[in-house]
């Protein structure tokens, strides 16, 4: 009974540790452009969830699971998003960390009855600011890599981007709570 009891107290030990590991947060952004030709107003609004495990000091792997909103002139498109990632931490000074995310993206929607696919791949560097132990704000700035979609979502808004992409619309506040 004793082995039992002490087996019993050190998984528990065990999972108590390795919780710590483990990160949840999330994103929300708020775009609203006006085409300076066309006069035409696009509004779009995502809220990107996330939960990751810090393999160690410097690496890490997560997703974003999640949905963006968009409305450009009459048309609207809701478009459901899995972004799975591995994250290097390159630099840790004090409070703060910068670190990349290697991503793949990817979003499934809706747009004039037809199913709008988009997709990218690429690299997102970030900054933290580890306000406590368990809570830090988050900001990701910019995108490095390849994004685009089929003909549905692209008759819909996505753009077909190559390269290093630093507007205002790439960038991207939140937080991190870690167990």
């Amino acid at each position: 009974m004793k082995k039992l009891l002490l087996m019993a107290v050190m998984a528990v030990a065990t999972l108590g540790a390795s919780a710590s590991d483990w990160y949840a947060g999330g994103q929300v952004t708020f775009g609203r452009t006006t085409d300076s030709t066309s006069g035409v107003k696009t509004t779009q609004v995502t809220v990107l969830p996330e939960l990751g495990y810090n393999l160690s000091e410097r690496f890490a792997v997560g997703s974003v699971l999640g949905v963006s909103y968009r409305k450009s002139g009459g048309e609207e498109k809701t478009v459901f998003q899995i972004n799975p990632y591995a994250r290097y931490t390159y630099l840790k000074a004090g409070k703060v960390n910068l670190f990349v995310d290697g991503c793949v993206d990817l979003g499934i929607g809706r747009a004039h009855g037809d199913t709008a696919v988009e997709y990218g791949i690429g690299l997102r560097p970030g900054v933290s600011l580890n306000l406590t132990e368990h809570f830090s704000l988050v900001a990701h700035v910019g995108f490095l890599g390849y994004q685009s979609g089929n003909d549905a979502a692209k008759r819909n808004g996505c753009p077909e981007n190559w390269g290093l992409n630093l507007n205002s619309n790439n960038l991207m506040f939140g937080f991190y709570y870690s167990f």
